[in-house]
């Protein structure tokens, strides 16, 4: 919790990886926080525009690179030094990666797909198509986050837009669905982010509404534009703001960080209970002013 100085005083005992998106030239795309002293860590990495996903396998850690051109980091877990950089072929704009049946799972923004890729310790192939959602030529609903929720792989996506030129504004037809059989779990979200699955609940940000939720509700309002979730311990959440966009103060909706409007919100992390509480904030702005992802260490 946040002290009487403002200090960030956690409960719990967790060190988590952060990735960030948008970076401008020579910031950090990767953090550590530990949420026991609030200690932020930039990891020593070269990622170019940022990072989007993450995903632990067995004694490395993915980093899905923020790049037209699909590729990812695989770092050594225990020293987050990057071990190699390997391409992820006829992916683009991979965002969420999760790791499902022995090899790694892509949310490929940039196709409308969701593909599967082997995995033998030096790259990645024998590419499979889980799920496509259009045609596969280029982004129409935008497929983002994935999750493993028992034995079935989730995702979600934005749900059209107005036209290609659009920027996602006014896609509000957002859904979280089952890749094997196409069923639609829950719809007509604002820009859903951050699948996070905790026992038989499900959890993520409806981002453009500036929440933490479940599948049946809002749990938290947020400052900012909500993206990036894990489980913090107990019936706690750590949720990450971004920086959004508004146009109308009226509207209650927030923009991507990538719409027109005036700059809202705050890049930071939150401590969110799953009672709705709010017990502490850290910010992140001397960092970034966008979150993606969040891992827990070990």
């Amino acid at each position: 919790m946040l002290d009487s100085a403002g200090s960030w005083k956690s409960r719990g005992a967790a060190r988590f990886l952060v990735s960030l998106c948008n970076v401008v030239k020579d910031a950090p795309s990767l953090l550590v926080v530990d949420t026991t002293s609030g200690a932020i860590t930039p990891v020593a990495i070269t990622s170019g525009s940022g990072a989007t996903g993450l995903c632990a396998m067995g004694d490395e850690i993915m980093v899905a690179r923020q790049a037209p051109e699909a590729s990812v980091m695989v770092l050594d877990a225990r020293t987050l030094a990057v071990r190699i950089e390997a391409p992820l072929p006829n992916a683009r704009d991979a965002h969420s990666i999760v790791a499902w049946h022995g090899g790694l799972a892509v949310a490929s923004s940039g196709t409308d797909e969701v593909v599967w890729y082997g995995y033998d310790g030096n790259g990645f192939s024998a590419r499979t198509v889980l799920w496509r959602g259009g045609t596969g030529g280029g982004d129409t609903l935008h497929v983002n986050a994935l999750a493993v929720h028992g034995d079935t792989l989730l995702g979600c996506a934005f749900g059209p837009r107005r036209s290609q030129s659009d920027l996602w504004s006014d896609a509000s037809g957002g859904f979280v669905f089952v890749l094997a059989n196409r069923h639609v779990v829950v719809e007509d979200l604002g820009h859903p982010h951050s699948l996070v699955s905790l026992g038989n609940a499900l959890y993520f940000c409806e981002s453009s509404r500036q929440v933490f939720r479940s599948v049946s509700g809002p749990i938290a309002a947020l400052d900012g534009y909500t993206r990036g979730a894990a489980h913090l311990g107990g019936a706690r959440m750590l949720v990450g703001t971004s920086v959004g966009r508004v146009t109308s103060r009226s509207s209650g909706r927030m923009l991507s960080p990538g719409d027109d409007g005036r700059p809202a919100g705050i890049c930071a992390l939150h401590d969110v209970g799953l009672d709705g509480s709010v017990r502490a904030t850290i910010p992140l702005a001397d960092y970034g002013a966008e979150i993606y992802d969040l891992l827990p260490l070990s």
